[in-house]
């Protein structure tokens, strides 16, 4: 099942996280050793990858805990960008989770 208008908000340089299940026929189905989760952002779907984080071990339910950290962002500009999250499993299938969306990157006062 894909995702799709699952818009992001952060503030450049801040601490985030993404937690990211994977569903069949209404059903949550775990990840599992071998697969790969990938979040990618980009100023548009045509521009070099502004951002791009991938995970391949899961929480104890078997979730992906995408971790944002502040140097992920604080070079980036403020504005909006586009992102999407796919799925690698360790078989070789890819599944868009989550297509394209939207990714706001906010100013910050402290800094």
């Amino acid at each position: 099942m894909k995702v799709r208008g699952s818009n992001l908000s952060m503030t450049r340089g801040d601490s985030e996280s993404i937690t990211v299940k994977c569903f069949q026929s209404g059903a949550a189905v775990p990840f599992e050793n071998g697969d790969t989760v990938t979040f990618t952002v980009r100023e548009d779907v045509e521009s070099p990858i502004a951002l791009q984080k991938g995970v391949t071990a899961f929480d104890e339910n078997g979730w992906a805990v995408i971790g944002i950290l502040p140097g992920d962002t604080e070079s980036m500009d403020f504005g909006s960008y586009v992102y999407d999250i796919q799925l690698t499993r360790a078989d070789g299938t890819v599944t868009t989770l989550i297509t394209i969306s939207d990714f706001e990157l906010t100013e910050e006062v402290t800094y």
